[in-house]
């Protein structure tokens, strides 16, 4: 299912993604799929390459944003006006 936020449109797991992101305010990729999936996530596997595209996906969008050292993801202000 497709929702949409402001004039873009998001998908059902990227909608999850941004709920994660509003409780835990910084994560790593790896550790968005453990909780999306529920289990533990390795690298190239399809749970955390769907886990990535939707990362990207939402970056272009600009909702969410990549930080600095270890590449970990957070919710953009933007978000958070248009979730709200």
């Amino acid at each position: 299912m497709v929702r949409k936020i402001g004039r873009t449109h998001i998908g059902e797991n990227q909608r999850k993604i941004l709920d994660i992101l509003s409780i835990y305010q910084e994560l790593t990729a790896r550790d968005i799929a453990e909780i999306l999936w529920a289990r533990d996530i390795n690298y190239k596997t399809p749970e955390y390459t769907s886990t990535h595209r939707s990362l990207a996906a939402l970056c272009e969008k600009g909702l969410v944003e990549k930080v600095g050292g270890q590449l970990k993801w957070r919710k953009t202000k933007r978000a958070s006006k248009n979730m709200g």
